[in-house]
């Protein structure tokens, strides 16, 4: 098969748009309660589901026995007896005229193998290391069914689930290019695959393309999810949980879950070997990606030229440890409703403190937050409404900034305190670490995490995450005493069925 003429020569230039995630920009895909995690945690593409696990086995302790046993000593001979008796005089004579043998050097024990940051992995999905990756079918640029399979036949191959619209980053295609020429006799091949999007998307994107490429490229023939006749937030409990089963149906056919039983961030390179076995893979476009690539390649046995080696070559240890999931962290369980909230002070954008306590006979929403927290900004204008509406019954909205630097707390608040000011707004001096309030007393793993605190001091209800026009706050509110309108209370009860239908 002349695979040139299956999948099309290719002339392109790549859109430099930076790592965009799928999730991220196909928005009917998203999980619409954003509740973002509350501890700034490294973003890395074993996020995803794909990551390696490697337990540790489990060693058996067991006493251990003589094989065979002893023969009792009432069965010994008696000449038996009388030799290891002379021999053991002459061992303790000889060992009473030799020197006393050195001092075996003291050995420190050896330190365990450091955890370093390998910028690929082994295992994509339910796909682990050396597996054969199942066969799929891609569109060629001439609209022509092909299998993967019959491209990869007998060749390490490096294909790239990309962004139909987006491609992949100029530095990616140009090394891609180099490659390809250069060890295309050592039987080295690529691949380029745009998905999540329309094939108009692709060929528009194709004709953009200034810089040419040589390499095969291909369209992942699910295309662009079909949008539904309403929005979201517009359908009716029952009307979204249709859509999302739909959603979640069209997705499962895409060509990452179809290998891996996961959806890729894109741009994505997996990297497969001769007998198309899972050599490992690597995501975005990180100033390591000639390392991840150059390290992928040379495990695929591709001997690679001195000047296409890789900054580093990792071990296959390395990659255990870094691939081996570090124990879970001690937690704080989420404070419950009915508990007493614990007290506590954080320091207000004058440097005076603010204490819990100082609100005892009101109604307080306390609503962690923070700077780089997109669900919680969108959240605060509602926030805000509920803070004016509600001042009259005695409510008072804390909104204690988590896990954030004081510079990016008072730059915030400095710009945005008079457009919010139902707001009183704190920050923890704890910043990012486990000992701030939100994580060490209260239990927080995602923000924004609000909970009502009534005139006792005992948390009435919490509310997490959010989405636009939701009327949670004011049903919490009404659970803590707050007067609150008939037809709110209907309405946050379809937001609720609605948020029970995308789970």
């Amino acid at each position: 098969m002349n695979l040139r003429k299956v999948f099309g020569e290719n002339s392109a230039a790549v859109c430099a748009s930076g790592w965009v995630s799928r999730i991220s920009r196909t928005k009917n895909r998203r999980s619409p309660i954003t509740s973002t995690a509350s501890t700034v945690a490294s973003t890395d593409a074993g996020s995803l589901a794909g990551r390696s696990n490697f337990p540790s086995p489990n060693r058996s302790k067991a006493t251990l026995c003589l094989h065979p046993p002893p023969t009792p000593m009432k069965k010994l001979s008696s000449n038996f007896l009388r030799l290891a008796t002379a021999g053991l005089l002459l061992a303790t004579a000889v060992r009473a005229q030799s020197p006393a043998p050195a001092a075996a050097p003291a050995v420190a024990p050896a330190a365990a193998p450091a955890k370093v940051a390998v910028p690929f992995h082994e295992a994509f999905g339910k796909i682990k290391l050396g597996e054969v990756v199942p066969d799929f079918v891609v569109q060629t640029i001439a609209g022509q069914p092909a299998k993967f399979s019959d491209f990869a036949a007998g060749k390490v191959t490096v294909f790239g689930l990309w962004g139909a619209a987006t491609g992949a980053q100029p530095q990616i295609t140009a090394q891609w290019e180099k490659l390809s020429k250069k060890y295309a006799e050592a039987g080295v091949t690529f691949l380029g695959i745009g998905g999540y999007g329309s094939r108009e998307e692709f060929d528009q994107w194709r004709t953009k393309l200034a810089a040419p490429i040589s390499f095969p490229l291909a369209f992942d023939p699910l295309g662009k999810y079909p949008a539904a006749a309403k929005t979201r937030a517009e359908m009716s409990p029952e009307e979204l949980k249709v859509e999302v089963a739909r959603s979640r149906a069209h997705w499962a056919k895409s060509i990452s879950q179809q290998i891996s039983g996961v959806t890729a961030p894109y741009p994505t390179t997996i990297v497969v070997d001769a007998e198309r076995k899972l050599v490992g893979w690597t995501s975005g476009s990180a100033p390591t990606y000639h390392t991840a690539l150059g390290n992928l390649l040379l495990r695929a046995g591709v001997k690679l030229a001195p000047e296409d080696m890789p900054e580093r070559v990792y071990t296959r240890e390395e990659s255990k440890i870094a691939a081996t999931p570090k124990p879970p962290a001690a937690r704080t369980e989420k404070i419950a409703v009915g508990a007493v909230a614990p007290d506590f002070t954080t320091i207000d954008l004058a440097g005076k403190p603010v204490k819990l306590s100082d609100f005892r006979g009101k109604v307080v929403v306390l609503d962690f937050w923070a700077t780089w927290c997109g669900p919680c900004i969108a959240s605060m204008p509602h926030t805000n409404e509920v803070a004016t509406h509600y001042k009259d019954q005695g409510v008072v909205v804390w909104g204690s900034c988590t896990s954030d630097t004081r510079a990016a707390f008072e730059k915030w608040v400095k710009a945005n305190q008079e457009k919010y000011s139902g707001f009183i707004f704190s920050h923890d001096p704890a910043e990012r670490t486990p000992a701030s309030v939100s994580q060490k007393l209260y239990g927080v793993t995602g923000i924004p995490q609000q909970f009502v605190i009534d005139r006792d001091g005992k948390i009435a209800a919490l509310v997490n995450g959010y989405l636009p026009g939701e009327v949670l706050l004011d049903a919490a509110l009404a659970k803590a005493g707050i007067k609150v309108d008939p037809a709110i209370l209907a309405k946050a009860a379809v937001d609720q069925q609605k948020r029970d239908a995308l789970k």
